[in-house]
């Protein structure tokens, strides 16, 4: 038989699905990406170990980070083991260091680290890092480079909206798909209330009536003889005679 099924079809429950399946992947393959991007950062900090000194040349202007790398970098709940340290210009200019205003750690790249300060360049150039300390339980360095909080909060923050958008999307095409089927459900014929037996004449009007054959739930009666049209499950079709 020539089914018209009912608009729009089930296809579209398995594209919401999709969309869901693609939140999914969009989450784990975003941070993923996102924090091989963030380890690649790290390994690229510039180091001089505790104690010890080295030039470290910055390419560009604006605000650096330093990162305290060593036994109980990461944990902040364990404190580091105490040093100073110092940086100046080739020159011999000493530049500002400030302590840092919050908490921000890292285990990317094979290293570990801890924020600790914070300072402004205003030229680009080679700079000497002094420290000076006893680190404990093996070496510790220093590590200077562009702050990994903002890299971080950006990853995140686009994996999560990400998923977001892919799941209500995905959420709201089913919800429309339902609403539409049952619609279209409602507006298809309805079996009479009188009941119909045998290939004989049915006992009202046209209308939609049980089929006789019992090959489908539904036959069309136009007033003078069965047709070909029937109905199963709300979708429509022929069977000839």
């Amino acid at each position: 038989m020539s089914a018209q099924p009912i608009r729009p079809v089930r296809l579209w429950y398995w594209v919401a699905g999709a969309a869901g399946v693609a939140a999914v992947l969009w989450l784990a393959l975003s941070l993923f990406v996102g924090f091989r991007s963030l380890s690649r950062q790290v390994e690229g900090f510039q180091r001089v170990p505790i104690p010890g000194q080295a030039e470290v040349s910055l390419a560009e202007p604006g605000g650096y980070t330093v990162y305290f790398e060593g036994l109980g970098a990461s944990d902040e709940q364990l404190p580091v083991s105490p040093f100073r340290f110092s940086l100046t210009t080739v020159g011999g200019e000493e530049v500002s260091i400030r302590a840092y205003g919050g908490s921000a750690t890292y285990g990317l790249g094979g290293h570990s680290g801890r924020a600790v300060a914070t300072f402004q360049i205003e030229e680009p150039g080679r700079f000497l890092l002094q420290t000076e300390g006893e680190p404990q339980g093996g070496q510790a360095n220093l590590a200077v480079g562009r702050s990994v909080g903002p890299g971080i909060f950006r990853v995140v923050s686009l994996a999560i909206v990400g998923t977001l958008v892919l799941l209500l999307a995905g959420a709201v095409l089913a919800v429309v798909v339902a609403v539409r089927r049952g619609r279209a459900r409602r507006m298809l014929p309805a079996p009479a209330a009188q009941p119909v037996t045998g290939w004989g004449q049915a006992t009202g009007a046209a209308g939609w009536f049980a089929d006789p054959g019992r090959r489908y739930e539904l036959r069309y009666w136009d007033g003078q003889r069965w047709t070909e049209h029937v109905s199963d499950r709300g979708t429509q079709g022929r069977d000839p005679m």
